[in-house]
């Protein structure tokens, strides 16, 4: 296989895979789901997953309890390796198997391996041997210019949406402040209420401009992260946990 093949199996895979999660999540929530990081109809997990498979699985294409044993262990080990890296880079779990039997800090669990697995056999079986078929068929600078732009549009793709997750947690960590900004305010309230009105309803207008700043804040990060909590449904981001689900109310009782 040559450097050119590889990219294009990579992108087929990609799209493949896009739209195999989004017709199952589109049916499970009964509605339009764009499934996967990006905003193209691309899945880089699965391009990738794919390139793992051509390069373990080959050798074992005749033999199919193998092909499912080692494609239940690679592609498992790798989904947890991209669950791993994706909460360490954005302090967001993109997926949650926690709820699984068997699972593995809810980033793999059982019954999701024995999909990778039967996907494997599917995958080597029969997805692939009609594909590589067509891709030999393509003539060579043709192939490699197709190549060069479907990259080209997926690494714009993952730049943009990268910034925006960005965005989001510099959203995060603004609300957080006012959040603690609040709560300093209030406590100054508590302390002066007694003996000092004046100062005590001066500090209550500034809370009301703070809390104001802080609902028009949840309604931009709400607006921000629609499209990723519709492709990833159990998605949670740590830091918008902590802090854009909390009320002033129980501030207040603090």
């Amino acid at each position: 296989m040559g450097i050119n093949s590889l990219i294009a199996y990579f992108i087929i895979y990609s799209f493949l895979g896009w739209v195999l999660e989004s017709v199952f999540k589109t049916i499970l929530a009964r509605k339009p789901i764009n499934s996967g990081f990006l905003y193209g109809p691309f899945c880089p997990i699965y391009g990738f997953g794919a390139l793992i498979m051509l390069i373990f699985l080959k050798r074992f294409s005749d033999n199919i309890i193998l092909l499912f044993i080692i494609g239940f262990f690679v592609l498992s080990i790798w989904e947890y390796i991209v669950g791993f890296l994706l909460e360490k880079a954005f302090k967001t779990k993109y997926w949650d198997y926690s709820k699984n039997k068997f699972n593995i800090k809810g980033r793999v669990c059982l019954l999701n391996s024995c999909y990778w697995g039967i996907l494997a056999v599917i995958f080597t079986k029969l997805i692939h041997p009609p594909i590589q078929d067509i891709i030999g068929t393509v003539p060579k600078e043709l192939l490699m210019y197709a190549d060069i732009i479907l990259f080209a549009i997926i690494t714009i793709d993952y730049i943009f949406s990268v910034i925006k997750v960005y965005n989001i947690n510099v959203s995060i960590n603004l609300l957080n402040d006012i959040t603690k900004n609040i709560k300093q305010e209030l406590d100054k309230i508590k302390e002066y209420a007694e003996n000092k009105a004046k100062e005590s309803e001066t500090l209550q207008h500034v809370i009301d401009e703070l809390k104001e700043k802080q609902e028009t804040l949840k309604i931009k990060l709400e607006k921000q992260t629609a499209r990723l909590r519709k492709a990833f449904p159990t998605m949670k981001n740590i830091k918008l946990s902590e802090f854009l689900n909390q009320k002033i109310e129980s501030i207040r009782k603090k």
